[in-house]
């Protein structure tokens, strides 16, 4: 460094110190009796004057956040969050009329003094001392600025001793202010300070800065204000809710501060007195221009808007604890863009809103949340209620989103029913049982023959004995039902899925492990809205545990992703507005829930349910592809429609929001409220089929469609018992017929079965075994004997035999060369054949002469 150099640095300090001393004392004069300087001075020192905190310099005010949503690609804004309602710009985009008018009023001399004026100062302090106190405080722009950014600082902390502090009149407060407003004008220019105090200033109705003040109170930018709108901006400072525009209370008192503000621009020479004439006989001009804060400002997004802020209110990416999060998103001044696309999220707000008012004299809700496939981003999320978070919403108003977990919304959830299915399914085609094969699906989960001949219906699972649990036992009786008359006794996997069979998938658990089935829709992603943990009894494959409508969009969405489930998120990116700094946010977490060939087939059997099956009203017949699951709960107090296309799955619930209400023979706008679900999926999915190119579904593998075929056991004359361990133990089911019939075996044995011993079947079928009753013998083969014996040997068995009539022609010219002349040829019945007893026999004699 020169010697030069040193020399000014020196100078400069010297000037710094000397003048922040000088303030100082001139500041406790101002404040405070004689008698108490003596005491401050003493500790008045260099050290003072130590570096600037942060928060002080140029812009660190509190700002407003923004919530994005897009339309074509392009991000467009649907809520606005705030503490305190504010929006900085730089000084290039400040109005010069606003500044002139702002530094003619608060601080003339701004350009020229170095933090402190000297002479308002003085003139003030001098005024203070014959006053005792009473006069004008002499703060600078720049001091202002200080304070202003002080307890800012203090509030965004919600530190409320450092808020008494920047608050308080006292001595050490003023000369805090002038030291470091004199700090301050040392590291930043004019145009920053200026800037700065624009961007903080209070102006009314929590409106902070002079952008949100210009466009609330003018309709404009603060960089298009007129004289006579900056002069009011300006006049404002002086006390903001005695002068603010909006109320006509304040229009004579306004008008006569913003004169006041106009003729002091002349008096400065920043307009000359012939304008400020003019410009004082114009009225007061405003319009008026309202920002609703927050998710209630967009109807349209409102549920998925409040979703988003929770995510930011729940993410430790945003924040160590809640009131960190909370505050940067109110205070942040963030540029958060989100996942939705506003044509889908239209759609589903007309959707739901159309098709279940939210007006119905039931007060049923409906809610239909679409996840992208693969990414896990949320393209819509909608509910028949509008968002009102008041003490006393509207009516049809609720601030609980029905799609969401209890931390994200307030819902609980609810009972997805036999959408929670393709969680047994996939357990099943894991486990190397296909699409093809057969379970037992009648209501009646067996039967037990008496060996007396009496069939007894076993109407309930003993759960204890007919599952497996391996994280835990499980116990109870429970009584499986089918909705309707639609049972189907011998069953294909892949008919149950079509059908929905309750039956069906109870004998496919029994064949599982109910832990197992559990782990599979965890890895899905699916998890209990309320936080408790997935229940895993026998009853829950049916879907008993509270699940929010966007956990089923994003597991289903994960089986249409080749079985990689991603978790769901709601924003893309998060932006500082003044930093343009690129803040962290919460990632899609993916994981490989089942095989892609295990995907694959379970896409081919939900095919079914939309083409043809439960889900076929839903079906959008527009050429798309599509997969799904139905569901209903018990006395339909819960109905649901949740499928795919290979782009975007969606999840629609219809139900009760309180209370147990069945949606049969119920009705809105002639259409029935269980079918309510598949108009809205329908709406949904046909708008989201116009945004996404048409994939085709992965083709299934054979190996996990085709039945596997088995071969019938032979078990004829074997006890019940034995029957049943040789059957069960084929992989087949039994149905015992409730009737013996008369056979040659014995009595209380097996007659024969069907489809017969040797036939091929699916794994799985139900073999039906006919009981012996016995009262049939075998039929003897007497070929050969003497006509004589052979009467004999077939008399002793109990038939009677007779020689064939005359009319018989036919019979009695019977011919074997080998058998001797005059023996028996045959009989009718035939040898082999099982006839009852005491049954007549024709002994047809070998005729060869």
């Amino acid at each position: 460094m020169s010697g030069s150099s040193k020399s000014s640095t020196f100078v400069s300090l010297l000037k710094f110190g000397l003048l922040s001393v000088v303030a100082g004392l001139l500041s406790v004069a101002l404040l405070a009796p004689a008698v108490a300087v003596a005491g401050v001075v003493t500790t008045t020192s260099i050290g003072m004057f130590e570096g600037i905190p942060s928060y002080i310099k140029p812009v660190n005010s509190s700002q407003s956040s923004a919530i994005y949503a897009l339309r074509d690609g392009k991000p467009e804004q649907i809520a606005t969050f705030f503490h305190e309602n504010r929006v900085e710009v730089p000084f290039e985009n400040i109005s010069e009329n606003l500044v002139n008018a702002v530094v003619a009023t608060e601080d003339p001399r701004f350009y020229e003094h170095g933090g402190v004026d000297i002479i308002s100062l003085i003139r003030a302090t001098l005024t203070n001392l014959a006053t005792f106190g009473d006069g004008p405080g002499a703060s600078t722009i720049t001091m202002q600025y200080v304070r202003q950014s002080m307890v800012e600082a203090a509030s965004i902390s919600n530190d409320t001793g450092a808020i008494q502090a920047a608050t308080e009149v006292s001595v050490a407060r003023k000369l805090r202010e002038i030291r470091l407003a004199i700090a301050l004008e040392q590291e930043v220019t004019k145009k920053e300070i200026l800037a700065g105090y624009l961007n903080l200033v209070f102006l009314g109705n929590q409106i902070n800065g002079v952008e949100t003040a210009s466009q609330y109170y003018f309709g404009t930018s603060a960089s298009k204000l007129t004289v006579p709108q900056a002069a009011y901006l300006a006049g404002m400072l002086k006390s903001p809710n005695d002068y603010k525009p909006d109320e006509a209370a304040n229009h004579e008192r306004g008008l006569s501060r913003r004169n006041y503000v106009i003729q002091n621009m002349a008096s400065e020479g920043y307009i000359t007195q012939e304008q400020a004439d003019a410009y004082k006989k114009s009225p007061i001009q405003t319009k008026i221009t309202k920002n609703k804060q927050g998710c209630e400002e967009n109807q349209v997004t409102a549920f998925f808007c409040d979703y988003t802020v929770w995510t930011i209110r729940n993410s430790p990416e945003f924040g160590v604890a809640p009131e960190d999060r909370e505050m940067l998103l109110r205070r942040g001044g963030l540029e958060i863009f989100t996942t939705i696309d506003l044509d889908i999220q239209q759609a589903a707000w007309d959707a739901v809103m159309t098709n279940l008012p939210p007006e119905n004299e039931w007060g049923f809700g409906t809610a239909s949340v679409s996840v992208e496939v693969g990414t896990g981003r949320i393209v819509a999320m909608a509910q028949n209620r509008y968002f009102d978070q008041s003490d006393n919403p509207v009516e049809g108003g609720t601030s609980v989103n029905f799609n969401s977990d209890k931390p994200y919304g307030g819902s609980s959830g609810f009972q997805p029913g036999s959408t929670y299915k393709v969680f047994t399914l996939a357990e099943w085609l894991k486990n190397g049982y296909t699409l093809g094969d057969h379970v037992d699906g009648r209501i009646f989960t067996g039967e037990d023959v008496d060996l007396d001949g009496e069939a007894d219906e076993v109407k309930i699972w003993d759960v204890s004995n007919d599952f497996q649990a391996s994280c835990g036992g499980v116990v109870g009786l429970w009584e499986v039902n089918n909705s309707g008359d639609q049972t189907i006794d011998d069953i294909s996997v892949q008919q149950a899925v079509v059908t929905s069979q309750n039956t069906a998938f109870a004998a496919m658990a029994s064949q599982l492990d109910l832990c197992a089935i559990r782990d599979t829709a965890k890895d899905f992603g699916v998890h209990r809205a309320d936080g408790d943990e997935l229940l895993y009894v026998p009853s829950a494959i049916l879907g008993t545990n509270e699940i929010a409508p966007l956990t089923m969009a994003a597991a289903y969405a994960g089986i249409a992703n080749a079985g990689v489930y991603c978790s769901p998120i709601a924003i893309d990116r998060v932006l500082v507005r003044l930093t343009n700094e690129e803040l962290t946010v919460p990632q899609s977490l993916c994981n490989q829930s089942v095989s892609p060939e295990v995907s694959a087939a379970m896409i081919y059997a939900m095919k079914g349910v939309v083409s043809g099956g439960t889900g076929s009203a839903a079906n959008t017949n527009d050429g798309t592809p599509l997969a799904g699951k139905t569901g209903t709960t018990d006395d339909r107090i819960h109905t649901w429609m949740a499928g795919f296309s290979s782009e975007v799955a969606t999840a629609t619930w219809v139900g009760n929001v309180v209370g147990l209400t069945p949606q049969t023979g119920k009705s809105v706008n002639n259409r029935a409220v269980s079918t309510i679900r598949h108009a809205v999926w329908k709406d949904v999915m046909l708008e989201v089929n116009k945004h996404y190119e048409e994939v085709q579904f992965p083709t299934a593998n054979p190996r996990y469609v085709d039945a596997t075929m088995l071969s019938v056991p032979e078990i004829t004359g074997l006890s019940v018992d034995s029957a049943k361990v040789q059957l069960i133990t084929s992989d087949l089911n039994i149905k015992f017929v409730e009737t013996p019939v008369a056979s040659a075996q014995q009595v209380g044995t097996v007659a024969y079965t069907f489809p017969a011993a040797g036939e091929s079947v699916p794994r799985g079928s139900i073999i039906e075994v006919f009981i012996s009753s016995g009262g049939q013998l075998i039929m003897p083969d007497v070929s050969g004997l003497e006509l004589q014996a052979a009467y004999t040997t077939l008399e002793v068995m109990g038939f009677f035999p007779t020689p064939p009539q005359p009319s018989q022609y036919w019979m009695l010219n019977l011919c074997d060369p080998n058998l001797p002349e005059g023996s028996a040829h045959s009989t009718i019945p035939a040898a082999g054949e099982s006839v009852i007893v005491a049954s007549a026999v024709i002994v047809q004699p070998n005729a060869c002469g």
